[in-house]
Order: C-alpha cells, then structure tokens, then sequence
C-alpha cells in the first residue's frame, strides 16, 4: 500500500523544477508552440502526486497546454486545440470545424513517426499494427470536424507482484492543422528511473503524530461542575 506524503511548498516546488527539463525536452521533439525552455512562471497549477516515492503531477501552463508526468517521463499532453474529452463542445464546437488537410492513414504514419522521434520503440508500443481503435472525422451541421484520434492497445499484462504492465497509447490529430493535439503513453514497461530531489518529504502519518492535536486543559477550571444542593427539609 503507497503511503501518503505530508505535502509543502518546498517539496512541490522542488518536485516542479526537477521534471520541467523533461517536460520541456518532450515539448522541444513534439515542436509545440512553447516557450522554452518552460520556466515555474509559465505554470499557474501544479497537482503533484502524493504518494512516496512516486515523482510527479499535471502541470497547466499559462497557454493552456496540460502535461501529465510519472514513472519517470511524460506520460501524456494535451494542447488547447484538443477536440476529444471536452465539456464545452455544445457552446465550441464551431471552433474545431475545418477540412481533411491529410488522409486518416497519413495521420496514423505521423503517430509513428512522432513516437519514434520521442525514443520509443514502436514494436514495444504494439504501434506496427493499425490501431485497435479509432474516432473518424465526421461532418455536422453543414460543418466538417476534421479530429481524428486513434489508440493502439497491447495484450494485459502483470508482473509477479501484480503491477499493471499493459500497454495503452491514444493519439489525437486534427487534420485540418495536421498536428497532434493530444498524446498518451501508459504502461508499467515503461517506468524510467524519476529525478532527483534534494528534499525528503516527511509522511503524512508521521507528520500528524508530532503534530496531533492535544486535549486542552483548562488550569483554572473547578475539578467537577457543581450539583445543586438538595432542597432543605423542614
């Protein structure tokens, strides 16, 4: 069982300036349109994770990009202009309507080629096959929604302590721009040793010992209420 760390703002900073490199090395391969390399004032939220030994978090930057870090590399990204898992299409949709610039197999060669660029091995991504899945661009209202997102699925796979070890990867391209928009890598084969930090987070049960609340006595008060005296007899 993963034990929880006693958070501060020492920690999570520390946490924050050891993954940015590779935050911004994994945006520098993809060409996003990021400043780099990406400093802690373009990042307005950072949601680390909590648990012992475990070295990462999402990180939103001020231009709405959103990466997702652990196992000890960029587990997933997603840029502003992503279609897929919105909540605001009814009001937006208009926003992502275009033309196919590119052919739905043309998209599927530059997820290849992009995780490939990224230092995957495409074999291990069970990437040489056509993917296990795919939303199609569509047309609606008069309107073309030229989004297309694809995902490649391994076979389940454990470990002998019950790790998940399969292999999950989702692309989303829109067609009209032909870029990537979304990107996601999950899977336990490819944990990668995490930085280092110089700060050692306390544990959140050892932190609320020495910090456990202790009844309050009061000096002054009398050791017992007072009982009323019972009426006198005549």
């Amino acid at each position: 069982m993963m034990e929880l760390i006693h958070m501060t703002a020492t920690y999570s900073n520390a946490v924050l300036v050891a993954i940015l490199p590779q935050i911004s090395d994994f945006a520098k391969k993809m060409d996003l349109p990021i400043a780099l390399p990406i400093t802690a004032q373009q990042v307005v939220r950072f949601g680390i994770v909590p648990y012992q030994g475990e070295i990462g978090g999402g990180i939103w930057l001020s231009n709405h990009f959103l990466f997702s870090y652990d196992d000890g590399h960029v587990m997933s990204f997603q840029s502003p202009d992503n279609f897929f898992g919105r909540d605001d299409l009814l009001e937006n949709w208009r926003r992502f309507t275009g033309k196919d610039n590119m052919t739905t197999n043309q998209a599927i060669e530059m997820a290849r080629e992009t995780l490939h660029k990224l230092g995957y091995n495409l074999a291990e991504l069970h990437m040489g096959v056509p993917p296990t899945s795919v939303q199609l661009p569509f047309d609606y209202q008069g309107y073309r929604i030229p989004q297309f997102q694809m995902s490649w699925d391994g076979p389940d796979e454990a470990d002998s302590t019950g790790h998940d070890l399969s292999m999950h990867v989702t692309v989303a391209v829109n067609l009209d721009t032909k870029k990537i928009t979304a990107l996601s890598i999950i899977s336990g084969k490819l944990r990668r040793p995490p930085p280092k930090i110089d700060v050692e987070p306390e544990l959140e049960s050892e932190y609320r010992k020495k910090h456990s609340m202790q009844m309050f006595v009061r000096t002054n008060a009398p050791p017992r209420f007072p009982r009323p005296e019972p009426d006198a007899k005549e």
